[in-house]
């Protein structure tokens, strides 16, 4: 009897408990749905004063460069250094990066010959003077003669020598010249430097014979004055740097500073020139930058601190340096567009705004127009923008997990 009335009992008893349970378990508390904002960071646009700078690449090169030549035929004796040099400091040297000084003697050309010829016009000088002293004073004898019984004033000019007297200045002054010339190419036979310089590359040496049917090329030299640097730019680098090219002389001549590896500036200088032509490969115009003091010079004081001399033919970095602007400085990261930007606005919607630029550097984008001060530029990627999407702010994020005081 038992084993019918048990298990109902059993479970009548559950379902009671099971009742009371449910009838006494608490209301859940009710609670918005969690946002579906995206957390985004941020930074308030504020406009600085920048000096707009173009970095560009170019090569070394000296304004000054010649071909020494022989203007005096003969064979050479002698090159420098010359043991006779009584001159205190780094001595002249003709030899591939030797130095030298203005004035200084590089190649000695036997003279013996052209010693010769200036002693035959010393002689032909003097004989031409002697000629003409003999004719004036015959001129005063004919003088002397005719006025006995004449009047000298009616006397031809035959018996006045003055056909003499003409032809004896005449080859006096030829005689002058030729020994100004003789003399001119006695001193052609010792070659010295038009200029403070280096050699780059020697062409002949002692025993050698130059000129007079053989070439007369001596050695390749280049002044220690002045550098340049040909560099290589756009039309809108150029608008930007605001570097006139032209007859009218506006414009600037922009700063140039080289930057080494540490990207440290080293040497200064300015823009000089266009040469006026585009390469048609690149489109872009050729201009000159020139750089005082910047080869090695021994001759010169130079500071402590100075930096590492150029040499032609080196590859540099550059940076030019226009005029002083107004801009915001976006880092690029913020850009979605070439030119769209994110803004916040008061109420937290993402705004899409289109801005101008003047520039771009290596992290940072610089806005002239399309931004106002204080105003926030999302920084985050976002996948989606939708117009008036609300975002949360890296920041409020912070503030509501008690991180940030």
């Amino acid at each position: 009897m038992k084993k019918y009335i048990l298990p109902p009992l059993v479970l009548g008893v559950s379902g009671i408990v099971a009742w009371v349970l449910i009838a006494l378990k608490p209301e859940p508390k009710r609670s918005a749905p969690p946002t579906n904002e995206p957390v985004v960071e941020f930074i308030l646009a504020e406009r600085k004063t920048q000096r707009v700078f173009v970095d560009a690449f170019g090569t070394v090169r000296p304004r000054t460069s010649t071909t020494l030549l022989a203007e005096s035929p003969g064979v050479i004796e002698a090159v420098a250094p010359f043991a006779e040099s009584n001159r205190s400091g780094t001595p002249a040297s003709f030899r591939p990066g030797g130095f030298f000084e203005k004035g200084d003697l590089l190649v000695k050309i036997e003279d013996l010959d052209h010693r010769a010829v200036k002693a035959d016009a010393e002689a032909y000088l003097r004989a031409a003077q002697l000629q003409l002293e003999q004719e004036l004073a015959l001129s005063e004898q004919a003088k002397a003669e005719w006025e006995l019984d004449r009047d000298w004033a009616d006397a031809p000019e035959l018996v006045k020598r003055l056909p003499q007297i003409r032809k004896a200045e005449a080859d006096e002054n030829a005689a002058k010249a030729r020994l100004a010339q003789a003399l001119r190419n006695l001193q052609r036979a010792s070659v010295r430097a038009p200029f403070r310089g280096r050699v780059l590359e020697t062409m002949a040496d002692i025993g050698q014979r130059v000129g007079g049917g053989t070439s007369a090329a001596l050695a390749k030299v280049y002044a220690l004055d002045m550098a340049e640097i040909d560099l290589s730019l756009s039309r809108s680098e150029l608008d930007l740097l605001n570097f006139g090219d032209g007859a009218n002389g506006l414009g600037e001549n922009p700063e140039v500073q080289l930057l080494n590896k540490e990207q440290s500036f080293t040497h200064r200088g300015n823009l000089d020139r266009s040469e006026g032509t585009v390469d048609p490969r690149t489109r872009l115009t050729n201009v000159v930058a020139r750089i005082e003091g910047a080869f090695a010079d021994p001759y010169s004081s130079k500071e402590p601190n100075s930096p590492p001399p150029l040499s032609p033919g080196e590859f540099v970095e550059a940076r030019l340096f226009g005029p002083n602007v107004e801009v915001f400085e976006i880092p690029r990261s913020a850009f979605r567009e070439k030119n769209t930007l994110l803004i916040i606005d008061d109420k937290n919607r993402i705004e899409t705004r289109r801005v101008l630029t003047l520039k771009q550097t290596r992290n940072f984008v610089w806005v002239t127009d399309g931004l106002r001060n204080d105003e926030r530029v999302c920084l985050t990627p976002l996948d989606i923008v939708l117009k008036g999407m609300r975002v949360r702010l890296a920041s409020e994020k912070e503030d509501n997990n008690g991180t940030l005081p």
